[in-house]
């Protein structure tokens, strides 16, 4: 046989395992105890509509009797033996799910009552092997009929894994009182303990603005080239993480070598120039290990591939922040992420842009974590009068504006000549400005820049060393 077919064979046989086999987890005696209780309680079964739905029982004749019971209850229709058994016949099944003796052999089952709700516990166990089987299957499946990106199926993979428990998720409800209950005690909590606001940038300013980074929020950084909307990311990261945060920053323009130089430049205040020259006075050396020593105790992960999709970046932040309460995504920056491979490139590169920015969005509520990714502006900022940014300078902005929760735009003079006029910020000011904010005010908050060792302070704090 040739190996084309012999291929295709046995991609076919991939496809048709795993359904009906008797060997799939199982256990009919826990199905039939959970129906009998629903038959005789008219309370187990509105409970057990809730908690079960028919892809719990395994067995057909259970699954469409099952079926049938919730159908009737939809319907106000009055669910015993006789009625079922009528509602059944009409529609074929009757006969099929054992006829009318085996919905009286489930009504005389009165010790199904109690222990119900253990039963029900059984078969929602095998019912998640049983889907987690099969989503083994399908991404066995996938794998064969991988497309061009590799990336696609590997996150398609990860989503089927992870939302096998997701109806687990969405079937839980609280009452008003609960809610308002845990909303009392949340604000309790957070007014002892600001720092639970959500991720903060340790930027006192700017967290009493912004009111913490909040989960599944996309947040826009924007400034002309040398700026320093690196830097800024650079110090947030440090300052969220310092704060308990778990960041994981995604370098597209520099390497894993040229972000840890600008952190310890940073963090220990020493000149960068001095740290790539590795010009470093003796009387240095000691600060040097001290602010080494702390960065290594923070939890930021460093990723720095090239031509990276917003696929590949949600796949990637899921697996970081696997199991991380308090999580941040940096992306830096937005106009160097690769549509997807394989797909026909856009005749616009805006339109690119635009569906990588709702990627973005879609990725920060996917995962549940803040997503602060940072954009270029476009170089009409620098023909206006007072070169001021705008919204409108998003680089190919299309849908960031739209699809961002906040944006924030940096300023600063870029020469002594133009920090002494007026319009412009103060010679080594960087103005942040909140253009847009859902949840709170528009707002400026400036930040001194020390360009030397790229870092941020707040100005007040400044003038106070």
């Amino acid at each position: 046989m040739p190996d084309s077919y012999r291929d295709r064979d046995r991609d076919q046989q991939q496809r048709v395992i795993v359904p009906g086999e008797a060997a799939m987890p199982q256990d009919l005696a826990a199905e039939r105890s959970v129906l009998s209780a629903m038959l005789l309680s008219q309370d187990v079964l509105q409970e057990s509509l809730i908690e079960l739905n028919e892809r719990d029982f395994y067995l057909h004749a259970n699954r469409a009797i099952y079926s049938a019971m919730h159908d009737m209850f939809d319907k106000s229709l009055p669910v015993d033996p006789v009625s079922l058994a009528d509602y059944l016949r009409s529609a074929g099944e009757l006969e099929r799910v054992g006829g009318m003796s085996y919905l009286l052999e489930l009504n005389n089952n009165t010790l199904s009552l109690a222990n119900w709700r253990h039963h029900a516990e059984m078969l929602r166990r095998d019912a998640t092997l049983r889907e987690i089987i099969a989503a083994s299957a399908r991404i066995t499946a996938l794998a064969f009929d991988a497309p061009e990106d590799t990336k696609e199926v590997v996150d398609s993979a990860e989503r089927m894994i992870l939302s096998v428990t997701d109806r687990d998720i969405r079937s839980n409800y609280s009452t008003l009182e609960q809610v308002m209950g845990e909303l009392y005690e949340e604000l309790a909590a957070q007014a002892l303990n600001p720092g639970q606001l959500g991720v903060l940038t340790g930027f006192s300013g700017i967290d009493m603005r912004l009111q913490g980074l909040r989960p599944g929020q996309m947040v826009v950084i924007g400034a002309r080239p040398g700026v320093g909307k690196t830097s800024f990311a650079l110090n947030l990261a440090i300052n969220a993480a310092a704060k308990g945060a778990s960041v994981a920053f995604f370098s597209l323009e520099m390497s894993k070598t040229e972000i840890a130089q600008r952190l310890l430049s940073a963090q220990a205040r020493i000149p960068l120039s001095a740290i790539r020259g590795a010009k470093i006075q003796d009387n240095q050396w000691p600060t040097l290990l001290e602010a080494t020593n702390d960065l290594s105790l923070l939890d930021i992960m460093i990723d720095d591939t090239p031509g990276t999709t917003v696929t590949e970046v949600r796949a990637k932040a899921r697996r970081m922040l696997h199991g991380k309460e308090n999580g941040l995504v940096i992306l830096d920056y937005l106009q160097l992420v690769s549509p997807p491979s394989g797909q026909r490139r856009s005749d616009s590169r805006a339109t690119e842009v635009s569906e990588m920015s709702r990627g973005i969005k879609i990725m920060a509520k996917d995962l549940g974590v803040p997503v602060i990714a940072l954009s270029q502006l476009s170089r009409q900022v620098e023909s206006r009068t007072g070169k001021r940014p705008q919204l409108s300078d998003l680089r190919e902005s299309g849908s960031i504006e739209q699809d961002a929760d906040i944006v924030i735009l940096l300023d600063r003079s870029m020469t002594p000549e133009e920090a002494e006029r007026q319009d412009r910020p103060d010679e080594n000011v960087t103005e942040f400005i909140i253009a847009k904010n859902r949840s709170g005010p528009l707002d400026t908050v400036k930040l001194m820049f020390l360009p030397g060792s790229t870092k941020f302070v707040e100005v007040d704090m400044h003038h106070e060393e």
